[in-house]
């Protein structure tokens, strides 16, 4: 049994050798690395890793986009005892700062010199870590660490690796209970915590989805995630381990499309965003001809597989349902899958965020059984997987083989197994409030049916979960607004949203102080739409997005005339904002911030 992922890497060259593991495009033309190729480059960059002084339990950090690079840097990483920690591409300095003195890492690998400028500002007082840069020719200059090309270590560690392979072996012989990876995912505090994840946790999370019939059959995915995200770990870097098969690499989300009909995956997970996204083509494709002039038939046949979804799930679906359902799938809406690269896909699953039901309806309506997941980073990902063919609205379906789901008396989801982390990185296990005896506490609400399918109700813990699945702390958002100029306070929203929004209240004495200095007589109301006071509420956001990461930033707002208080039930007896409370009194409002578009006002 291995008991190590690359393990799993050794197997796959041994049986495969020459087929393609990775792939990608330079221009027009698709280039591939082989299993056999995968292997040797993993273990030389490995040998150079050992070199630069990776010990084992020590980190790797890798900050760069979905390419061959990052994959090989990551198993080699691991092959030399240490773990890696990918980080995400949209962090800002002072998040960066945090996770390098959090992380330690021995060697930081990323794309270019200015990149690796950046990382040498942000990295601690002290720190000896090697950078690597992937596009980088020669040695860098200045203080601190050099500068290494990708090149160089794939060069350097081939011509070490013999006299390297013993103490490689050995390491290799470690225990599963070794750490893997560390994924930094941000907690209600907004301070980013790395969930430790060992060689054991990711592969039982392979043995369960194999347990599940998920590699039966070719596997071909795309990777365009970041690679800093679990599941993106998951589908394209760990489970080809498992099951062989082949990656495209698709450093740019922009151009998914493009890639999806190129690779015509069998398998494809996307977040609720990405899945909006691909609507939006799939729309602009029906408008279009051969399907235009055929809507009547569209129409027809996306009929009946709605009504064949709607009886599975009342037990009244009948053979001749399932026939007209076949006939219809197979029809034109097959040309139009084909037209988005999906006809192959047996797995199309949505994850990271919860699944608005009318865009899952639309995926049934042409054919694809969206199917949905529930995990944290805390759960290698994934805890809950709906099953083809038995789907239930609304639920997200069964608890992997190997995984228990329990529901507290307060609500709250309880998972329990293999999958389940040791710990956060520097952090104590009993302060963490990770665990609940031997059960981890995910800070979700849900229910189980009779036949144990879980159902998310509500969020216990105040973290946003944007449209695509990113964890956003409301309160280091807040944090940056609140009592600036003439504001008071502000409420984050964007949990299942496409970007972040804002609501504030106004100091209504320095909001009359600012009006009155330009000549402004109006009241407090008419001032909170006034476009020089919205001008200097954009500057405050503005200011505040400047420490922020893309996705967390504030895209748009409204100044409230209110003020929030226990009275009004919007504040806890410890002031602490009561968020469902003002959500829900807001609701038009906030529906409206989504409804716009860019050039409104706001």
């Amino acid at each position: 049994m291995p008991t190590h992922v690359v393990h799993l890497l050794e197997g796959q060259a041994a049986r495969t050798p020459d087929h393609p593991a990775l792939s990608w495009l330079e221009g027009d033309s698709l280039r591939n690395l082989t299993w056999g190729q995968y292997r040797h480059q993993v273990w030389a960059v490995a040998s150079r890793l050992l070199e630069m002084g990776v010990r084992c339990g020590e980190t790797v950090a890798i900050l760069a986009p979905n390419i061959v690079e990052h994959y090989v840097a990551d198993l080699a990483a691991v092959l030399c005892g240490g773990a890696t920690v990918s980080l995400y591409p949209t962090l800002v300095d002072e998040q960066l700062a945090y996770i390098l003195a959090d992380a330690k890492p021995a060697v930081v690998i990323t794309t270019d010199e200015t990149t690796a400028d950046r990382l040498r500002r942000v990295l601690p007082d002290g720190s000896n870590a090697h950078l690597v840069c992937v596009q980088q020719t020669g040695e860098g200059a200045g203080a601190g660490a050099p500068y290494v090309s990708w090149a160089e270590v794939l060069a350097d560690g081939a011509a070490s690796l013999e006299a390297n392979r013993a103490e490689l072996s050995r390491r290799l012989t470690d225990s599963g209970d070794n750490t893997a990876t560390y994924v930094y995912t941000s907690g209600t505090t907004g301070t980013p915590k790395g969930v430790t994840l060992t060689h054991a946790n990711l592969l039982f999370e392979m043995e369960a989805f194999d347990r599940m019939g998920f590699f039966i059959g070719g596997y071909r995915v795309i990777s365009y995630l970041p690679l800093a995200h679990i599941a993106e770990r998951l589908w394209s870097l760990y489970f080809p381990l498992r099951t062989g098969g082949n990656v495209l690499l698709c450093p740019d989300q922009g151009q998914l499309l493009t890639y999806l009909k190129i690779q015509r995956p069998s398998y494809f997970m996307g977040v609720p965003r990405v899945w909006e996204k691909l609507r939006d083509a799939a729309e602009t494709i029906l408008s279009t001809e051969p399907y235009a002039s055929r809507s009547a038939e569209v129409a027809t046949d996306r009929d009946v597989l709605v009504r064949a979804w709607a009886r599975s799930q009342d037990g009244s679906l009948g053979s001749v349902d399932r026939v007209r359902a076949l006939k219809a799938r197979e029809g034109i809406l097959y040309d139009l899958r084909r037209e988005l690269g999906l006809e192959w896909t047996v797995n199309p699953n949505s994850g990271a965020a919860a699944l608005p039901q009318d865009l899952r309806d639309f995926w049934r309506s042409i054919g694809v059984d969206l199917t949905q997941a529930y995990g944290l980073s805390e759960t290698t990902g994934v805890a809950v997987w709906e099953r083809i063919g038995g789907a239930r609205r609304g639920s997200a379906g069964f608890a992997v083989p190997g995984c228990e789901i329990a529901i507290a008396d307060d609500g709250e989801i309880l998972v329990r197994g293999p999958g389940v982390t040791p710990g956060y990185r520097n952090m104590d296990p009993e302060k963490s409030g990770l665990m609940v005896g031997d059960w981890l506490a995910t800070g979700d609400v849900g229910h189980l049916d009779e036949a144990g399918r879980l159902y998310v109700t509500d969020r216990k813990k105040e973290l946003i979960v944007n449209g695509s699945g990113k964890n956003i702390s409301p309160t280091a958002i807040e944090e940056k607004i609140a009592g600036r100029g003439f504001i008071n306070q502000a409420v984050a929203i964007g949990d299942g949203r496409p970007y972040i929004t804002g609501l504030m209240t106004v100091k209504e004495p320095d909001l009359i102080s600012f009006a009155r200095e330009r000549g402004i007589e109006d009241a407090v109301p008419d001032l909170l739409s006034h476009p020089l006071v919205l001008q200097e509420a954009q500057r405050v956001v503005d200011q505040a997005n400047e420490r922020l990461s893309r996705p967390e930033q504030i895209k748009r707002f409204r100044l409230v005339p209110d003020q929030w208080s226990v009275d009004s039930g919007d504040l806890t007896p410890t002031s602490k904002l009561r968020r469902r409370a003002i959500i829900g009194r807001y609701s038009a409002i906030i529906d409206g911030l989504y409804a716009e578009s860019k050039d409104t006002a706001r």
